[in-house]
């Protein structure tokens, strides 16, 4: 299984673009230690960021600069307000975990509702929208008719790097991930990482 993704460059493109895919995998219900893992890890970003404006904190505006709507954001908010995210399924569950731990934007797909090219545009709104060769399509930011599901077996992975990541702390963030996804869903995964495409 390889995807093929095409990317409209903007004008002057920063943001670097990881395109990992799972194939054979199992998704279900997420094992303790990860659904335990995500609600600790939740109540320490409250008691850390309680009182803060957290398009204030460096790691966050430097997406806010670059991006009107960061995924990551309304989850940070809502956690601020210490109504934390339920366990969803071990997909959904690890993104978020990762997600919200390195303050990357991960878009997670169901490869087999999908048909390539896969594309990626940064608009001028600073909106980023992914679309299929059939239409199907949505903001980096929304959920969408590719969604995972529990029948889901084949995957594929968008993360966004900011510029102050460099292409070896990237690849070693992407490497992280495909372990403990890999641990916890079996199957086997590849990835991509192309600098400067956003």
């Amino acid at each position: 299984m390889k995807i093929h993704m095409e990317i409209s460059h903007p004008q002057n493109p920063s943001i670097h673009v990881g395109q990992i895919e799972y194939s054979h995998i199992e998704v279900g219900t997420s094992p303790q230690m990860l659904k335990g893992r995500l609600r600790l890890f939740q109540e320490s970003l409250f008691f850390e960021y309680e009182d803060k404006t957290l398009e204030e904190v460096p790691a966050i505006k430097e997406w806010t600069d670059l991006l009107k709507d960061v995924p990551f954001l309304p989850l940070l908010s809502d956690i601020q307000k210490e109504q934390f995210i339920d366990s969803t399924n071990s997909v959904q569950d690890l993104s978020i975990f990762f997600s919200l731990k390195y303050f990357l934007p991960i878009l997670t797909l169901d490869a087999d509702r999908i048909k390539e090219p896969l594309t990626l545009a940064k608009h001028e709104a600073s909106h980023i929208e992914w679309q299929d060769d059939t239409g199907l399509n949505g903001l980096f930011s929304q959920a969408s008719k590719a969604q995972v599901s529990q029948d889901t077996k084949n995957i594929v992975q968008i993360i966004l790097f900011p510029p102050s990541i460099s292409r070896e702390k990237s690849e070693a963030l992407i490497q992280s991930l495909t372990k403990m996804f890999v641990q916890i869903h079996g199957g086997e995964s590849t990835y991509e990482l192309i600098e400067k495409a956003l």
